[in-house]
């Protein structure tokens, strides 16, 4: 398996490849059935394309929040037996190439066979079609896969979590939604009140509504049980940025500084504003026993 990250006009092959190519942000079931199919073809080398940072940012010339980083999908791309992942550099020079450009970096490239979806644009302004593509090599449509009626789609994911229903979310990515980030220091206003947290940097992760969360923590290659509350401290220590914490059970370490994952298991409550300190302690303490009681059915 070789990795290419660089530029599109840097990038080079010299094999024949069977491609499948898209943002697959969050690498869904949508995506995966994409990449499998690549393996039905054994008379080229299989390969999958990406790009980064996402298309949205370029164009929209903001942040653009998504379900994984250019790590992250790396890593879910290194779980089949790939050839190639190619992540193309996304800026205004790639981003202006016409359609037949981009069809002439694809020869380039020495793709011979393309996996797609029916809704696949490419291109200037998306104006690649499969019409297109189909013109100059062999091109394998795949239909869409639908869940309660509705297409599979990372902006789908979103919605569900978006509602804090990660249950349906782990169902549609086929693994328990996570964000990876740094630890920071606080204001240690949780440790005041017995309940010590981690404050994590999220960078540009799509964040699941605000509320309380069974959650686990992965610190050092090993897996802890947590609760992690997202959203502003609207009880003690209002912040006008959203922020996740993460209370760690039975852990008594010092990690600033490390970057830790998080996995979304189940939502178990909004964020509410309570009346006093001690009134919040006491919702915390009930937090900590569901969340033992959901660990130990996990």
């Amino acid at each position: 398996m070789k990795i290419i990250d660089d530029n599109y006009k840097k990038i080079h092959i010299e094999d024949d490849i069977t491609l499948t190519m898209g943002n697959f942000d969050g690498l869904h079931l949508g995506h995966q059935q994409l990449i499998q199919q690549l393996f039905e073809y054994p008379d080229t080398k299989h390969a999958v394309m990406t790009f980064d940072p996402h298309p949205a940012t370029i164009l929209r010339q903001h942040p653009f929040k998504t379900l994984t980083q250019k790590e992250d999908k790396i890593t879910l791309f290194k779980q089949y037996p790939l050839d190639f992942i190619i992540v193309a550099h996304f800026d205004k020079g790639f981003s202006h190439l016409s359609v037949a450009e981009f069809i002439e970096f694809l020869k380039k490239i020495r793709v011979k066979r393309m996996i797609v979806g029916r809704d696949a644009r490419f291109a200037h302004r998306g104006e690649g079609t499969v019409i297109d593509l189909e013109k100059h090599f062999e091109v394998i449509v795949l239909d869409d896969l639908l869940y309660q009626e509705t297409r599979i789609s990372t902006t789908y994911i979103k919605d569900f979590l978006a509602a804090g229903d990660v249950l349906n979310a782990h169902h549609l990515l086929r693994r328990y939604y996570t964000i990876k980030g740094e630890v920071v220091h606080g204001n240690r206003v949780g440790t005041s009140m017995g309940f010590p947290t981690a404050n994590i940097d999220f960078a540009n992760y799509f964040i699941p509504k605000d509320g309380v969360y069974y959650t686990r923590i992965l610190i050092r290659g090993k897996w802890y049980e947590s609760m992690t509350n997202i959203g502003n401290n609207p009880t003690i220590n209002y912040s006008v940025s959203k922020k996740l914490e993460v209370y760690i059970l039975d852990f008594n370490e010092t990690i600033y500084g490390e970057m830790i994952e998080i996995a979304f298991h189940y939502y178990l409550r909004p964020e509410i504003k309570y009346p006093s300190k001690e009134a919040l302690i006491v919702q915390l303490k009930k937090d900590e026993e569901n969340v033992r009681v959901l660990s130990k059915q996990r």
